[in-house]
């Protein structure tokens, strides 16, 4: 019996330990962002060229030129400004939950930075 419960024992703190060191999918995030233009105003060029684009970090990220085209596209998203970027936490799907929203070019490239890492 006491071989049992040893046996037992030593399972489940091996089985407690495998599932305790394997990577959790859920807390994978990923985000994808919305960047709005005031035209041709080079906002695309900054930010593609401050971050690294092809992170796994970001699912998409989208530039629209004006906020008349992300009014006819994305009519639930409220943007007072132009450039504006927004960034929304997906988990590999399409925007799902707001997580950040400025109309400052060096504030957006900063969060993207940290966000990418």
């Amino acid at each position: 019996m006491k071989g049992k419960s040893a046996i037992f024992l030593l399972f489940t703190f091996t089985f407690s330990l495998l599932v305790g060191c394997m990577p959790n999918e859920v807390d994978k995030k990923t985000y994808s962002v919305l960047v709005v233009q005031n035209g041709d105003d080079k906002t695309d060029e900054k930010i593609t060229e401050e971050i690294d684009v092809s992170s796994e970090k970001f699912h998409e990220i989208k530039f629209i030129s004006s906020l008349k085209d992300v009014k006819g596209q994305h009519p639930q998203i409220e943007i007072e400004q132009v450039p504006a970027v927004l960034i929304f936490e997906t988990g590999g799907g399409e925007f799902k939950k707001l997580k950040f929203k400025t109309y400052d070019m060096e504030e957006a490239v900063v969060k993207l930075k940290e966000l990418s890492n």
